[in-house]
């Protein structure tokens, strides 16, 4: 347990070789402190940002590891290296270098991944507002100049720059100018910058390094080194060690420009020559890696007591640094990649054997994103290819795209393509990063396959399973679950720990969700449950599917409750898949319940077009926002929704399946707006054994034929509650008696108020809202309440006013009306509407009056009429 700096918190839970990242780097015993450089950094403080721009070896990290060691104000550190080009991970390690400082508390993440996005940012920033700060405190960020390549990357640091708390100063250490706004932090005197000429040793003070470093040496030939150092610190300290083993070994000090400081010949011949063998050697076997530890060095040299030369040649100054107490160390980067170089002159063979050694060490420790990048190091892309395979999830969930994305990149197509099990697994690499690839990659993999009769059932099975997820991914969810069937006979007992096949079960789930069959109780329902109960993560992802199953289904309160229990799973935060289909659930059942804002929201952000898995999320999502427009009588925004629904169902996920929520849609929008004929062409492209009928129904009543209406209806078949309502209400608006229709609805509202269904019952329209109102007595005041919030002012709109010419209904009065063609007596209609019997009665005299009827039966006939013409 370890502090970061004065007033720094303990860090807890991160593993040693990412904790040695959150440590600054330890000067070496013969430091020399530079007072001028002190004060130059203390005055930076009074602005949010300092910048320190310098070459390799200019002093930058020893200046403010010297600096931090004096100052008065809590630091934490972050050693950037080349895994923090993945933007997850680096926000990951600058969330976790914060931690030193304040409690950030539990970080809970959302479905939109991966964590490159401008938006990881803001959620940050308030954990910090929120959290108890020290007055002042300091970030340092070394080496910043690694993540520069990812412009993603940097946009999200300017914002993290431009968002910063009072109390935050950040130090960004880095060899080139960042990619960051810096004329206009500088022009807004946000930011202070430090470059090479201020590091720069003076003559003095190179003289009085060289004097630290090795006292013994003449006049002359310091000031020979200090002329040729030109003020760089590395060449200072080369110069040293080089005068020591002159000492060692009699040979004259060579002449070296500060551009060629770290010529092979000068690390040689100077620096290494005097050195013991089996240093050099534990160097030269750890020079492949940027950072090494004891058990690493041991695995790459094959000795034991790695460790400990790693630790001597630390103590002799050669370019070796600890970083911290934590075990690891770094070899100056030039120093480094001499060292590759001189391995690969004796031996091109084992810089590769070295590389392989590295990544089965990092793959064995957990660490993949480093053992993925030695394995191609190493020419054994293959491997990468094996790895990324099994660990994609994993790395996705963790935000770590752009790793999967740049490993791919560099798996050569002659190994993509090597066999069936390399096109697979390739294809399977592709499929949470770039959907088309996926595709492309399935549609090969399957024609090799049929090319070929070489493969046993277990390729045959994950090769079906691909082709399961992508026909879900098209729209197409019937015939993913018979191919999924199908995978998992040929899989067998072997589908439970195969890398595709654990995902069969999940597909056959799915497609009884979004088929809107799902019923808990069924058997095939319960046999998904059986079959995953042994994994916790295929669990999980089923807990999910069943969430937007109630929900799709009709049962929103079951929907949300499901969906509450998956929120308090911890490790649900970083799974982006079912995060989505999570928020898909709660977004259709936080409609359904007449909670029309939040299910805006929800419905807005429910899946993100970077998130490629789950195209029947955003499809769906995408028609549900434009039948809420329609909720809330905007023609003009449902026009505008489902012209984007179009485009994108069209072109990402024009399956059955997909065109038929399209259709459903389609029909809804075209007749809110009368447009009958567009009505009818969307309503025969519905190829559903219920929506089909339901929407062709709604065509025919549109038009006023109520016999060929009834007639449809009588050969659908409803496959769940939210059907049997919708059946019941169509029934009801298709009945020629009014009583029909007064019982039918009545059945419908008994199953509505039993699953909580509101939206369904209010979306059906004027004609349906009376004869629920005429029905009021049959249900909870609450949800009659919200059904009446929850009806579409387009509804309301073609409730004509039936007054006589010069007169017009209060809305309380046309409340009243609405009540009367109910068998309801007058105290149960004032109770209903929450006014006393001698109040109602006043309103009945002044309705009959504006009416010119003489009684409530006159008056109940009128408002039928008006309710059928609506």
């Amino acid at each position: 347990m370890t502090q970061n700096g004065p007033g720094g918190r303990t860090s807890h839970g991160s593993s040693s070789f990412f904790a040695s990242r959150l440590r600054a780097p330890a000067n070496p015993v013969h430091y020399l402190r530079r007072p001028r450089l002190i004060s130059l950094l203390a005055q930076t403080a009074s602005v949010p940002i300092t910048v320190v721009v310098a070459p390799a070896g200019s002093g930058k990290t020893s200046l403010l590891v010297d600096w931090r060691s004096i100052a008065a104000v809590p630091t934490a550190w972050l050693s950037v290296d080349e895994s923090d080009r993945d933007g997850g991970q680096f926000w990951s390690a600058v969330t976790a270098a914060l931690g030193e400082l304040v409690d950030l508390g539990k970080v809970r993440s959302s479905t939109r991944r991966p964590a490159t996005r401008p938006d990881v940012v803001p959620g940050l920033v308030a954990r910090l507002e929120r959290s108890e700060h020290p007055p002042s405190a300091v970030l340092v960020l070394d080496d910043i100049h690694l993540i520069d390549a990812d412009d993603a990357l940097v946009e999200s640091l300017a914002h993290f720059l431009a968002a910063l708390p009072d109390w935050l100063h950040v130090v960004l250490l880095t060899r080139r100018t960042p990619k960051l706004p810096i004329d206009r932090l500088r022009a807004r005197g946000q930011l202070v910058e430090v470059h090479f000429a201020e590091l720069r040793f003076s003559p003095e003070e190179s003289e009085d390094l060289l004097a630290c470093l090795h006292a013994s040496l003449e006049h002359d030939e310091v000031s020979a080194a200090v002329d040729r150092a030109g003020g760089w610190a590395a060449g200072l300290q080369l110069t040293a060690l080089a005068s020591r083993s002159d000492s060692a070994q009699p040979v004259s000090l060579p002449r070296v420009d500060a551009r060629g400081l770290l010529f092979a010949d000068y690390v040689w011949r100077e620096v290494l020559a005097a050195e013991r063998p089996e240093v050099v050697d534990v160097l030269l076997d750890t020079s492949v890696v940027v950072r090494m530890n004891g058990p690493l060095a041991a695995a790459l040299s094959g000795r034991a007591d790695a460790g400990d030369l790693l630790a001597d040649a630390e103590s002799r100054g050669l370019f070796i640094t600890r970083l911290g107490p934590s075990g690891w160390f770094e070899v100056h980067d030039v120093v480094r990649q001499e060292l590759v170089a001189e391995v690969a002159r004796r031996s091109p063979e084992r810089v590769a054997v070295l590389h392989a050694r590295a990544a089965s060490w990092f793959e064995d420790v957990g660490e993949v994103t480093s053992a993925l990048e030695q394995w191609l190091l190493a020419g054994r892309p293959r491997e990468a290819l094996r790895l990324l395979a099994g660990k994609v999830g994993e790395l996705y969930d963790s935000g770590r795209t752009a790793t999967i994305e740049r490993t791919i990149a560099q798996i050569p197509l002659n190994v993509a393509s090597g066999d069936l099990d390399a096109m697979i697994e390739f294809a399977w690499c592709h499929l949470l990063v770039d959907k088309r690839r996926f595709l492309a990659a399935v549609g090969a993999a399957t024609a090799s396959r049929a090319r070929h009769t070489a493969g046993g059932r277990p390729q045959g099975g994950r090769l079906l399973m691909l082709q399961s997820i992508a026909a879900t991914l098209t729209g197409d969810w019937r015939t993913s679950a018979t191919l999924a069937t199908d995978a998992l006979a040929l899989l067998a007992d072997d589908s439970q720990v195969d890398l595709v096949g654990r995902f069969g079960w999940n597909m056959i789930a799915r497609e009884v969700a979004l088929s809107e069959r799902w019923e808990d109780g069924s058997a095939q329902v319960q046999d998904v449950r059986q079959e995953l109960g042994w994994d916790p993560e295929r669990r999980l992802g089923f807990e999910g599917t069943r969430a937007v199953g109630e929900a799709l289904a009709g049962r929103p309160v079951d929907a949300l409750r499901v969906a509450a229990g998956i929120r308090g799973v911890e490790a649900v935060a970083s799974m982006a898949i079912l995060c989505a289909e999570v928020s898909l659930a709660e977004a259709v059942a936080h409609r359904e319940l007449g909670d029309r804002a939040r299910a805006v929201t929800e419905l807005v952000s429910v899946a993100p077009r970077w998130l490629e898995p789950v195209a029947h999320a955003e499809a769906f999502a995408m028609l549900q926002l434009t039948e809420l427009r329609l909720d809330e009588g905007d023609l003009e925004a449902a026009d505008a929704c489902f012209e984007r629904a179009h485009a994108f169902v069209r072109s990402e996920f024009a399956g059955p399946g997909g065109l038929m929520w399209l259709a459903r849609t389609g029909t809804l929008v075209a007749l809110a707006a009368d447009r009958p004929v567009e009505a009818r062409r969307w309503a025969d492209q519905v190829d559903d054994p219920f929506w089909g009928g339901a929407s062709r129904a709604r065509v025919e009543l549109h038009e006023g034929r109520r016999a060929a209406a009834a007639t449809i209806l009588d050969h659908v078949r409803p496959r769940c509650p939210r059907h049997d309502v919708v059946l019941d209400l169509l029934r009801a608006r298709a009945a020629v008696d009014h009583q029909d229709a007064l019982d039918l609805v009545a059945r419908a509202v008994g199953r509505a108020t039993g699953v909580g269904l509101v939206q369904t019952v209010a979306s059906e329209g004027a004609e349906v809202l009376e004869l629920v109102e005429v029905n009021a007595f049959l249900a909870p005041t609450a949800w009659l309440d919200r059904v009446r919030r929850a009806a579409s002012p387009l509804a309301a709109a073609r409730m004509a006013d039936p007054s006589v010419p010069g007169e017009h209904l209060t809305e309380r009065e046309l409340e009243v009306l609405r009540m009367l063609p109910s068998r309801l007596t007058l105290p149960e209609i004032a109770d209903e509407l929450s006014i006393s019997v001698n109040t109602l009665k006043f309103h009945l005299k002044v309705v009959y009056r504006k009416l010119a009827v003489g009684s409530r039966g006159e008056a109940a006939d009128l408002a039928r009429q008006v309710a059928s013409r609506g």
